[in-house]
């Protein structure tokens, strides 16, 4: 979550899991050994994370990374990684904004796709995102829906509400990124740990609600796209024909899908290795059962926005700017 656009100050919110090991027993590391850290996880184990979190330490002037940290370990870095990147990529967006077009930096965002590549994409005219919130059904509502749609006690609106379908589109690439990291990591449990049932389950409890976000920010996407098509026709036209939106969109789409295939590969591999060392393994779509102790799944919220989505308004939806890339792809030929 982005709250304030242009800050000179770009903030590394470190999200502290309570660990199980005290504090005493684990190395306590100064603010520069925990950055060192937390790049040098992210450049074994996510480059694009690195790329990132480098590029933005770079750009920003004073970067307050201890104000954030509650712990000074290594196990609460590796635990709030992905959030790490999540958050910083948000300054990406809008410091690499700030840098090429100054004079009218409140007007764009810069997103960040993936192999060293942005996109700088124009604001057409929006409305606010707290709007489409009213029309959508509570069983929709998912955790994360009071945060970036709609609540009417908040009092500061936030860029998901503020800046429209460029708001949510930042915040689903955000995770994007932030997902990756965490998903990658699998690599640093099998290569450090023994691979034991609470190693995975640290695992799980991190990855599992983020993979989510996937498919609530295609749901609140296209829901925006959708509401602006029947009431505010000359907004839907303005963000469609946005052809850098439309790439963007379609990109994060495509790589965050993709994403969360992989990570249900891993963890189905993961179990599946968990049984044949003899643990007892089971999984439904509220939760993960290794050896009777239980961390989320979330495959349930997960199902409730995906049958929604394969709704026909919403899968011509996503045909038409399909439709509006592809032509937009033979133009450049």
């Amino acid at each position: 979550m982005f709250v304030t656009r242009f800050s000179f100050s770009i903030c590394i919110f470190i999200y502290v899991v309570v660990s199980a090991i005290p504090l005493k027993a684990q190395t306590i590391l100064s603010i520069p050994q925990k950055k060192q850290y937390a790049l040098e996880l992210l450049k074994k184990y996510d480059l694009e994370g690195w790329y990132v979190v480098n590029k933005v330490t770079r750009l920003s002037i004073n970067n307050n990374f201890d104000r954030y940290a509650e712990e000074n370990t290594r196990k609460s870095v590796r635990e709030s990684l992905g959030t790490v990147v999540h958050e910083v990529n948000h300054g990406y967006s809008a410091l690499m904004a700030w840098r090429l077009r100054y004079k009218e930096r409140d007007q764009y965002s810069c997103y960040y796709t993936g192999d060293s590549t942005y996109v700088l994409v124009k604001h057409t005219p929006v409305f606010l995102t707290e709007e489409i919130g009213k029309s959508i059904r509570p069983e929709l509502h998912t955790f994360r829906f009071d945060t970036y749609i709609y609540n009417p006690n908040e009092k500061i609106k936030i860029t998901s509400n503020t800046q429209g379908i460029y708001g949510l589109l930042d915040e689903w690439n955000s995770y994007y990124h932030g997902t990756k990291t965490d998903v990658n990591l699998y690599k640093w449990y099998e290569e450090n740990t023994k691979g034991a049932p609470e190693d995975w389950r640290n695992y799980f409890s991190t990855v599992g609600s983020v993979v989510n976000a996937y498919i609530e920010f295609k749901f609140y996407c296209l829901a925006y796209l959708l509401y602006a098509k029947e009431n505010k026709p000359d907004v839907y036209q303005g963000i469609i024909n946005n052809k850098e939106f439309v790439s963007v969109f379609l990109t994060v789409n495509d790589r965050y899908g993709d994403l969360v295939d992989k990570y249900l590969q891993i963890k189905k591999d993961i179990l599946k290795k968990l049984q044949s060392k003899g643990a007892k393994v089971s999984e439904d779509e509220e939760w993960i059962f290794i050896n009777g102790e239980g961390t989320g799944n979330f495959v349930n919220e997960y199902k409730v926005l995906q049958k929604e989505i394969n709704m026909p308004a919403y899968q011509e939806m996503l045909a038409n700017l399909q439709l509006i890339a592809q032509s937009e792809e033979k133009e450049r030929r």
